[in-house]
């Protein structure tokens, strides 16, 4: 079935597909609540909790618990019933059947990859991997979404992309990839023990560049995001001061560095707090919000409302 404009894209997908990423977002930071509360052994066993159906009263039980139905009973349905919709109503259209079909593997791979962290006593490699996935899967909906609700994408240099603007279209998906990275070298961070290994902001125990392994391996992180931070910076700095490209890429842009901005101070509110359960899931929700904000801004400035999903121009 080919469809001729994002007008006439069923609405039933489209809102799905948006609600699909809030869902997979609220998971990913439910994700971050099991991390910083130490209960991603709440439920010892999986599927099961403690050998039954239900968790037992315990904090980290219903708190890991929590993740697992959210993942089984809404993310999981939901993803599975965009992938279907897509190989039944939308299968010519790649923009749409790629990305749900891979955000259905993407799933399927994270459940594994739960289970196994869970049944091997969360080793750091698994718990990084599974966040990994989870991220690449919100991409992914990502994609879907702003497909879905604007056109498919073209891969090509946007029209509207002129003088210092055009490096801002080649510039922007190298800014996701840096967020990317700065996401996992957080996750290294807290598998390799160096959270709190650094109690002082911006300086590591007042040293920029301190000897003890565990406090270098916490302030690589703050590297990482001080070089992404002012690349992305620089990058989305000409998403919103041009004036050829369309409003909703310089209010993406701006809502981005807003949000990277945030969540700095965040991880350093962390810092000056001692680490505070709150204040660190803070931290964790906010990146994911930047990545979901950056990510939905990449694929914003490759679609292209004025092609059909036939490959030709219309209006």
């Amino acid at each position: 079935m080919a469809i001729g404009s994002t007008g006439r894209f069923h609405a039933w997908f489209r809102g799905i597909a948006a609600f699909t990423v809030l869902a997979t977002f609220s998971l990913v930071i439910l994700g971050g609540v099991v991390r910083v509360t130490g209960s991603g052994l709440g439920c010892p066993d999986w599927p099961a909790c403690h050998g039954g159906i239900f968790p037992p009263l315990e904090t980290k039980a219903i708190i890991e618990y929590t993740h697992r139905i959210t993942a089984s009973f809404l993310v999981g349905p939901l993803i599975f019933f965009l992938a279907i919709a897509a190989w039944v109503r939308y299968r010519r259209e790649l923009w749409v059947l790629v990305p749900a079909t891979l955000a259905f593997f993407l799933v399927l791979a994270q459940a594994g990859l739960g289970g196994a962290t869970v049944l091997n006593d969360l080793p750091g490699t698994a718990v990084m991997a599974h966040l990994a996935v989870a991220e690449a899967l919100v991409a992914c909906l990502v994609v879907l979404a702003v497909v879905a609700f604007r056109g498919p994408l073209t891969l090509e240099i946007p029209d509207w992309a002129l003088g210092k603007v055009r490096k801002f279209a080649i510039m922007a998906p190298i800014a996701g990839v840096g967020v990317y990275i700065l996401l996992l070298s957080g996750s290294y961070v807290t598998i390799s023990g160096s959270t709190g290994a650094c109690l002082e902001w911006p300086l590591c125990v007042g040293e920029f560049f301190p000897d003890h392994r565990l406090q270098f391996t916490h302030m690589f992180h703050r590297y990482v995001a001080l070089i992404v931070g002012l690349f992305v910076l620089y990058s989305l700095h000409l998403g919103f001061r041009g004036r050829t490209q369309p409003l909703e890429i310089r209010v993406a842009s701006m809502i981005t560095v807003a949000l990277f901005a945030v969540q700095v101070l965040a991880g350093a509110w962390a810092i000056w707090t001692d680490l505070s359960q709150e204040t660190r899931a803070l931290h964790l929700a906010l990146a994911t919000a930047v990545w979901i904000s950056m990510s939905t801004l990449v694929v914003l400035t490759f679609s292209s409302p004025g092609v059909t999903w036939s490959g030709r121009s219309h209006g």
